[in-house]
């Protein structure tokens, strides 16, 4: 009777299992699960006949003929089916699985790491399956197939078979249709309406070559090209040339950066943004200019592709003229006005561990909120040595006593109707307090630095973020003068700001134009300094002796890199002496890019510099970092996790550089 329960439980086994297939097949393959039903069916017809012909007798037939008329089923089924067990052994396999083109080498069955390239191993189907991704798309010399994976459960094991549904056809439609999607792009020339100013023929035979460099590249991906405004071009084309723009890494953009630079002395360089988002043409028109937005928040140069995930980004190895117009201060200054007088109070930070530059543009753009006649807080940590001066400078003034407060404080002062205003930094990850920033419903963000993350809707457009501004506190200059009536801004107040802009330029030896000598001019008359401003900048021995153990460690990297790192105390003046150090290692004749790794409590981070002729934010945004053209800066972040050990991080650093050279 024991085993007749045991005959009876191995029938409901094999019932079940031909049953569950049945439902799932007839997900991806009609014919496929009406063959599977047909046999379920006649399993219970035969199960039902034998069991009245004799009753209970009917459990003589032993578990091994069941297997074997399962064995028979599945052999005859027209499709290819693999049952793998735990050691990737290949427990079974039909015929049409034998057949496949990839099997023809094979003698024998061949372990499941040697099959398509091991996608068929028992741990990456068990993966799959634990994930909920029971279904996939594969690829084989005889077509596309929809496979199925269905864990089969014994007491003591598992098996994973896959069941393999033919869908070329459906396959080839889809890509079809994916290959004749409408796709749009944005093209614009950089800075042409700045630099066309100048008006000469040199100039206007530029932009004639750069035109036609432009037609025929569009000629050559069967696309239609249309300038809709000087300098600003429309691209309609196939989504199967998008392929091959990738993978010549957009060459138009150094096409047209070769043919500028031989026949004018301001170069010009062009930005592209494309969509690759499903919608209607109107949605890929948005996205395409809101790609084309990010690729000019990027320095310019650029080619940004919008994807449903995010951005890809090529380019941006040349760098793209200082625009010589305040046009972006000028709209900057109209939304900062309009949306500082309907506020209750108004909030300004800066990035996290600020520095000059941060806390000078926090306190212009405090200046103006001042002016407006509302309240306002500067957030910040006062604690801070890297700008302890700032604070020594500003003591004078009594609006300033209690100015400065906390993250908590400033999240007392939050209500419904602040504006929140965030200057130097545009990574969401950078800011002083994310918290602030993830509970304002108003944010304006004014920033020199590329963008590299998506911004929030509470933040209002259009940003003022141009990576071709010297630093924020020149923006912030900008935005006084055509805000404030003269001699308002106090000397104190304009000893600050040239400071932020004297750090960011290093003395103006890096990003520096003419906006940046116009802006530094509009602080001169308001009593600034720059001779007085320069004694900020001196280094204390202690600073001295960390820049030297970093010196100590530097080796050259593929010729023209110099890396050093410096793995002793965690101290958070390494941050300092790291800058300082990357900007006096830049200096080396041959090197076009130095990076300093150094350690804090955090973890480790890295402080970047370039001579003006290779573009260091491409290299840091693959580490999570950001920045502009000849600085940035990054935490080093795997898997999730701060790294702290200096190897690892080297290591990735070596990789970042490898992968840009390549690209």
């Amino acid at each position: 009777m024991k085993n007749g329960v045991q005959r009876l439980i191995d029938v409901l086994a094999a019932l079940l299992l031909l049953s569950a297939a049945s439902l799932c097949l007839y997900r991806y393959s009609v014919p496929f699960g009406l063959l599977f039903s047909a046999l379920t069916i006649l399993y219970v017809a035969f199960y039902l006949s034998r069991r009245s012909e004799g009753g209970l007798h009917f459990f003589r037939y032993s578990t091994g003929d069941i297997s074997s008329v399962l064995a028979n089923i599945l052999k005859a089924v027209d499709a290819p089916v693999l049952i793998v067990g735990s050691g990737d052994k290949v427990i079974w396999a039909n015929k049409c699985f034998e057949d496949l083109p990839e099997m023809a080498s094979h003698v024998l069955l061949p372990s499941t790491n040697s099959f398509l390239d091991g996608a068929f191993t028992f741990a990456k189907l068990e993966e799959a399956y634990e994930a909920g991704q029971d279904t996939f798309e594969q690829r084989t010399a005889a077509g596309f197939y929809r496979v199925r994976i269905i864990a089969l459960k014994t007491k003591s094991k598992i098996y994973y078979a896959t069941f393999w549904a033919e869908a070329t056809k459906e396959f080839e439609l889809q890509q079809a249709l994916t290959d004749n999607n409408a796709m749009i792009a944005f093209i614009a020339v950089d800075n042409a309406s700045e630099l066309s100013q100048n008006g000469s023929e040199n100039f206007r035979l530029t932009v004639a070559r750069i035109n036609l460099a432009l037609t025929e590249w569009a000629k050559s991906m069967q696309a239609i090209l249309l300038e809709y405004e000087d300098g600003m071009f429309l691209m309609l084309f196939n989504h199967d040339n998008l392929a091959r723009m990738e993978e010549s890494k957009f060459s138009i953009i150094d096409e047209v950066s070769a043919l500028s630079s031989d026949n004018n002395k301001l170069p010009l360089t062009i930005s592209i943004g494309v969509s690759e988002e499903a919608g209607t043409l109107a949605d890929k028109q948005t996205s395409a200019q809101n790609a084309l937005r990010n690729a000019l928040q990027r320095g310019g140069a650029t080619a940004v592709i919008k994807t449903r995930d995010g951005y890809r980004s090529f380019g941006g190895k040349t760098k793209s003229v200082q625009r010589q117009t305040s046009i972006r201060s000028r709209i900057c200054r109209d939304l900062l006005m309009e949306h500082i007088r309907s506020s209750s109070n108004v909030l300004v930070m800066g990035h996290r561990r600020p520095d000059f530059d941060s806390i000078a543009s926090n306190v212009g753009i405090a200046k103006l909120v001042s002016f407006l006649g509302k309240p306002v807080h500067i957030v910040t940590d006062r604690n801070e040595g890297n700008i302890a001066n700032a604070f020594q400078m500003l003591k004078s003034l009594p609006e300033y006593e209690t100015m400065f407060v906390d993250a908590r404080r400033g999240m007392d002062l939050m209500t419904p109707d602040t504006l929140l205003v965030i200057t130097d930094a545009s990574n969401p990850s950078q800011f002083f307090s994310e918290d602030l920033y993830q509970s304002a419903r108003r944010v304006i963000v004014i920033d020199h630095h590329t963008l590299d993350k998506h911004l929030g809707e509470q933040v209002l457009t259009p940003t003022n973020i141009d990576p071709n501004a010297s630093s924020a506190s020149e923006l912030v200059c900008e935005i006084l003068e055509l805000s404030i009536p003269d001699g308002l801004l106090q000397t104190e107040e304009a000893q600050l700001m040239m400071l932020g802009i004297l750090l960011d330029t290093q003395f103006f030896a890096r990003d520096t134009g003419s906006r940046t000598f116009r802006a530094c001019s509009y602080l001169r008359t308001a009593g600034a300094d720059p001779a007085r401003a320069k004694l900020q900048f001196k280094t204390d021995p202690d600073e001295y002796e960390c820049m030297d153990r970093f010196d100590r460690s530097r080796y050259s990297f593929r010729d023209k890199f110099m890396i050093a790192y410096y793995d002793g105390e965690r101290d958070a003046r390494n941050m300092v002496a790291a800058a300082k150090c990357a900007e006096r290692l830049v200096g080396i004749q041959g090197i076009a890019a130095s990076f300093v790794l150094y350690a804090q409590e955090s973890g480790i981070s890295l402080s970047a510099r370039s001579d003006g002729t290779f573009n260091v934010v491409n290299i840091v945004s693959r580490l999570g970092g950001g920045g502009h053209f000849q600085s940035a800066g990054a935490r080093l972040v795997k898997d999730g996790v701060p790294v702290q050990n200096m190897k690892v991080a080297r290591e990735m650093l070596e990789e970042a550089i490898d992968d840009y050279l390549h690209q």
